[in-house]
């Protein structure tokens, strides 16, 4: 499934990119995911619900939001079945 969206950009923001829609799906696609983890690590910060769930609400893995996480020098706090994945993975 699709979703056409219309969006205006500035020029400048443009400059030096090729201008083909595989460059601009790609740069789309990046940001999204990029927000998604923004808004994950706001989630967590403002206890709204374990790595997990807060993973899965937004499409994202739960490896790939921990790894996020770590990366912000915020470390998860793990139920028991949470390090038991982890060990296994």
């Amino acid at each position: 499934m699709h979703q056409t969206i219309t969006v205006e950009i500035p020029k400048d923001w443009m400059n030096g990119l090729p201008q083909e829609d595989l460059t601009f799906r790609h740069i789309i696609r990046m940001g999204i995911h990029q927000y998604k983890i923004e808004r994950a690590i706001a989630l967590y910060r403002e206890n709204i619900g374990s790595p997990g769930y807060i993973a899965e609400r937004l499409g994202l893995s739960k490896a790939e939001f921990i790894k996020a996480l770590r990366l912000n020098s915020i470390e998860p706090d793990f139920s028991e079945e949470t390090v038991l994945e982890e060990l296994a993975g």
